[in-house]
C-alpha cells in the first residue's frame, strides 16, 4: 500500500471552508505500518497485545528464531536451567522488581494458527528508547523443540546465563557436555557465558575452563548464590561490563551494588555514542519476593513448624522431614542429617516446578501439588502446607518401615492440629 499527499480542494459552492475541511481532511502520511501498529523494527514477532507477540512461520521454531536473528541482529540476554528450574522464576522476579510486564512470544504455524512453541521474556528499559529482552528457555513446546529453541537463545544472546543446581560432580560434567559440544562445533556466535552455581560446585571453575574454545568464548563461573534472586547482580554486573568495553576479569561477590556505566554498543558498532545509562541494576531481593513471600516473621513464630517437624518425624518410617519456602528454596525447619535440610528444599522447589510445568504443558491446573513419588527403597512426599500454598513439606520414608497410605493419613490430622493453632 502507498501512501501519498493530495492538495486541499477549493471550497465547493455553498461550502465554507470550515465545512469543506470537515468532508475532505487533511491527508495524513503514515510512513510505516509498524509505526502505525507500535511495532519495533527489532522487535522478534508482531505485538498483538501489551504482553504479547505471535511469529507465524513456515519452518521449525528454532530456524524461524534464527533467521530472525540473522536479520535483526537483536542483544538480548538468555537464562537457562541445568539441574534446576528457577530461570523462569527469576525473570518473574526480575519483572515484578522493574514494574515491568512478563511477556509471552507465540510461534505459530503460517495458514493453521497451531501454536509451536511459547517463549517468555521481559522487556528491560534501554538508551535511546530502545529496549532489552531477557528470554528464559523454559518453553512449552516439545521436547526437541524445545532443546533447539534454548540452544538458538543460548548461541545467539549477547550474554547467555545457565543457572546450575546441586548436582555431584560426575552428574554436573555430564550434564555440561551437551552445552560445551555446541559451543565447540557451532556457530556459536555468543562470547560470554556465566555459570551461576545455586550449591557448592567444587569441579564447576575447572569444567568451566575447558568448556571455551580458543577463538574466545568467555565461560565464567560466579561465586554459590544462595537464592536464584541473588544471581541478578553477577548477571547484572556481567551485562554492564560486557557493554562498557572494561577488559574482562575474573568475577567475584560485590560487596555493594555495582555502579552501572554507560551502556556502549557491540564491537560491531563502535559509532554508537552513548548518552545514557543502561537502568540494569542489581534487584533488590525484597522486592523480588515481595509478590509472593509472605513477610518475615519473628523469631519466636518459628515455632510452630519446629512443633509440626516434631510430629511429622514421629511417623513410622520417617527419616528426613523438612518445611521449606518455595520461593527462597530455604529450610524453615528440619528433622534428620542436618546437611539435607537445604538439599530437601532445594530438590522439593525442584519437583514442585516440574510438577507444575508438566500441567501446564498438558493443559491441567495445576494448584498446589501434592505428589508422592516411590524409589526402590524410600517414599518421597512432598505437599503444601494447610493455608501456606508457598510453604510446602518435604518427607523422606524408609519403605521397609514405613507405609505410605497411613503417613498421609498421619498428617492429615497433624494438618488438622495445625489449623486448630493459627
Amino acid at each position: 500500500m502507498s501512501y501519498s499527499v493530495q492538495d486541499r480542494p477549493t471550497p465547493a459552492a455553498g461550502y465554507g471552508e470550515r465545512d469543506t475541511e470537515l468532508l475532505s481532511p487533511a491527508t495524513q502520511v503514515v510512513g510505516d505500518k509498524d509505526d502505525y501498529l507500535g511495532n519495533a523494527p527489532s522487535d522478534v514477532g508482531r505485538r498483538i497485545s501489551e504482553d504479547q507477540l505471535e511469529l507465524f512461520v513456515v519452518c521449525q521454531p528454532a530456524e524461524a528464531m534464527l533467521q530472525q536473528f540473522g536479520q535483526l541482529a537483536p542483544d538480548f540476554i538468555a537464562l537457562h536451567d541445568i539441574g534446576t528450574a528457577t530461570s523462569a522464576r527469576l525473570l518473574a522476579a526480575v519483572a515484578a522488581a522493574s514494574s515491568r510486564k512478563l511477556q509471552t512470544l507465540v510461534i505459530r504455524r503460517q495458514g493453521y494458527g497451531v501454536a509451536l512453541a511459547t517463549l517468555q521474556f521481559v522487556e528491560l528499559p534501554a538508551p535511546h528508547g530502545k529496549h532489552l529482552r531477557v528470554y528464559t528457555t523454559q518453553i512449552d513446546a516439545d521436547t526437541q523443540t524445545r532443546h533447539q529453541l534454548a540452544q538458538v537463545l543460548l548461541a545467539h544472546s549477547r550474554l547467555a546465563v545457565v543457572m546450575i543446581g546441586d548436582l555431584p560432580a560426575h552428574a554436573l560434567a555430564s550434564s555440561l557436555q551437551p552445552l560445551r559440544e555446541a559451543i565447540v562445533q557451532g556457530p556459536w556466535p555468543n562470547r560470554e557465558v556465566l555459570l551461576v552455581p545455586l550449591a557448592a560446585a567444587a569441579t564447576l571453575p575447572t569444567l568451566a575452563a575447558g568448556m571455551g574454545t580458543p577463538g574466545g568464548v568467555a565461560v565464567r563461573t560466579t561465586p554459590q548464590v544462595g537464592r536464584p534472586a541473588d544471581a541478578w547482580s553477577f548477571i547484572s554486573g556481567a551485562w554492564n561490563r560486557l557493554n562498557s568495553g572494561v577488559a574482562s576479569t575474573p568475577m567475584a561477590r560485590p560487596t555493594a551494588p555495582p555502579a552501572v556505566p554507560a551502556y556502549a554498543p557491540p564491537p560491531m558498532a563502535p559509532s554508537y555514542a552513548p548518552t545514557q545509562p543502561l537502568e540494569l541494576n542489581p534487584m533488590p531481593v525484597t522486592a523480588a519476593q515481595a509478590a509472593q513471600a509472605p513477610p518475615p516473621a519473628p523469631a519466636q513464630s518459628a515455632s510452630p513448624w519446629v512443633d509440626y517437624l516434631r510430629r511429622c518425624a514421629a511417623i513410622k518410617g520417617v527419616t528426613e522431614a523438612c518445611v521449606f519456602d518455595l520461593d527462597l528454596q530455604r529450610s524453615l525447619a528440619h528433622s534428620g542429617t542436618q546437611r539435607m535440610a537445604d538439599r530437601l528444599a532445594a530438590k522439593g522447589a525442584m519437583l514442585h516446578a516440574v510438577i507444575t510445568d508438566s500441567a501446564q504443558v498438558l493443559g491441567l491446573p495445576a494448584g498446589s501439588p501434592d505428589a508422592a513419588l516411590t524409589l526402590d527403597q524410600h517414599y518421597l512426599l512432598l505437599r503444601p502446607m494447610p493455608g501456606r500454598p508457598r510453604v510446602m513439606l518435604h518427607l523422606v520414608i524408609d519403605r521397609q518401615h514405613g507405609n505410605i497410605g497411613l503417613a498421609r493419613a498421619q498428617l492429615h490430622q497433624i494438618d488438622q492440629a495445625l489449623l486448630g493453632q493459627t
